[in-house]
């Protein structure tokens, strides 16, 4: 699953992913981005790709707002056909959500907190997660989640799904607005591969949303007070 991320460098993302913004949007820098908030997404349309402002949370029109039932922030790429919420998303309305890391919560034999884990590439470059989005892009009712696979030999001791990172060629694949097959679209899904990644422990701290900060995805230290055991495990992380 992905339930928290990073985008720290966003001044490189024209660079990265050679957008257009759709909308004059601001974007700063971003530790620890949270579930139903505001995030930057590329979609492709006619050859060309446009940078625009959605929630992370797929809720279509026809869904009902439901705080008892948070809208999925993650979607199964091996169901995504099997889900009339995705189905015709992966046909039309596959975008790439950029981040440079993410977070993952790890059982600790003897503690009752779990331990976060800050996973980002080996370089600290930026990446692009698969993801789609529901909604018109120029609209304000637009909405994402990022599709996840099963765990590669890094992220696998940490939890059993991840979130889908896309290299450079299957960026083009996903974002080609032009490739209206669903199933064909799917052949994009390429998890990149675990020697091109690092994972490492972070206080606890982000495991609230309202914390935000460089230090959250700096290395965990000595100091007593990252090992806090009464810090919350996995505020604000639904399940995909």
């Amino acid at each position: 699953m992905c339930g928290r991320y990073a985008l720290t460098t966003p001044e490189n993302l024209a660079e990265k992913f050679g957008f257009e913004p759709l909308v004059d949007t601001r974007i700063v820098p971003r530790f620890n981005i949270a579930p139903t908030q505001g995030v930057p997404v590329v979609i492709g349309q006619d050859a060309r790709r446009f940078l625009v402002p959605m929630q992370w949370g797929f809720q279509p029109g026809w869904m009902k707002a439901d705080p008892k039932r948070p809208p999925p922030i993650n979607a199964r790429a091996e169901s995504l056909l099997e889900r009339p919420m995705f189905k015709g998303s992966v046909a039309n309305r596959r975008c790439l959500i950029p981040a440079d890391g993410f977070y993952e919560w790890m059982a600790v034999p003897g503690q009752k907190a779990k331990q976060p884990m800050y996973i980002r590439l080996k370089d600290g470059g930026l990446f692009g997660f698969a993801g789609l989005y529901t909604g018109h892009p120029d609209g304000d009712d637009t909405s994402c989640a990022i599709v996840t696979t099963a765990a590669n030999d890094v992220l696998a001791p940490i939890h059993h799904r991840m979130p889908v990172i896309l290299d450079h060629d299957a960026e083009g694949e996903w974002l080609d607005a032009s490739n209206t097959d669903a199933v064909a679209a799917l052949a994009a899904l390429r998890p990149i591969p675990a020697d091109r990644m690092v994972a490492y422990p972070v206080s606890r701290l982000v495991s609230s949303a309202r914390n935000e900060g460089p230090e959250l995805i700096e290395p965990l230290s000595d100091d007593p007070a990252d090992a806090d055991p009464d810090a919350p495990a996995q505020a604000g992380l639904f399940d995909d």
